[in-house]
C-alpha cells in the first residue's frame, strides 16, 4: 500500500517531487548513477550482473559502495521472482525502477504495481519481495543509506 499519509506507519512510501521528505539527496543519487556513468561506479548492463542465488532469473550488481550508502543495480526477466529479504543495514532504501514493471510486495502490506520511472521510499530494513509482471527485463537501481560507523 502505497501511504501519503504522516503519522501512519508504513513499509512504503511514495516520492513525489513536491514532498521528498528527508531523502532527497538520495533520490537525485539515484538518478545521477542511473543516467551516467561515474568514476567508482561499476558501469554495464544486466551482462555484467551476478546471478542471485535461489532467484532463476533475478540479477544484481554492486555499483557503488561508500560508508554512508550503498548503491545497487538489479534486473528481473519477464516472470521472474526475487524472494522475500531484507536489506538488514539499511537505515533507508530508494527504490527505483528504470524499465520495465513490477508487482511489489512489502511485509504485512498489500502488494502494489510499480511502473517505470516511479519511486519509492521503503524503510530501511524492511523485508520485501518483487515479480515482473511485464514483458521486458526490469531494471531496478536501489539506494541505501548506512548508519555512521561509532568512531573507535
Amino acid at each position: 500500500m502505497v501511504n501519503s499519509q504522516r503519522g501512519k506507519s508504513s513499509g512504503l512510501r511514495a516520492l513525489r517531487p513536491y514532498a521528498l521528505g528527508a531523502v532527497p539527496s538520495a533520490l537525485l543519487l539515484t538518478f545521477a548513477l542511473a543516467a551516467a556513468p561515474a568514476m567508482a561506479q561499476a558501469v554495464g548492463g544486466a551482462d555484467k550482473a551476478r546471478p542471485v542465488a535461489g532467484d532463476p532469473g533475478v540479477s544484481s550488481m554492486l555499483v557503488m559502495e561508500q560508508p554512508e550508502f550503498r548503491v545497487l543495480r538489479d534486473y528481473a526477466e519477464p516472470g521472474a521472482t526475487r524472494r522475500m529479504h531484507s536489506h538488514n543495514d539499511a537505515t533507508w532504501h530508494v527504490f527505483t525502477l528504470v524499465t520495465g514493471q513490477l508487482l511489489l510486495t512489502i511485509e504485512g502490506e498489500s502488494p502494489i504495481e510499480v511502473t517505470q520511472g516511479q519511486v519509492l521510499n521503503l524503510k530501511g530494513g524492511a523485508k520485501h519481495t518483487f515479480r515482473n509482471t511485464g514483458t521486458v527485463t526490469a531494471t531496478i537501481v536501489e539506494v541505501f543509506g548506512k548508519a555512521p560507523k561509532p568512531d573507535r
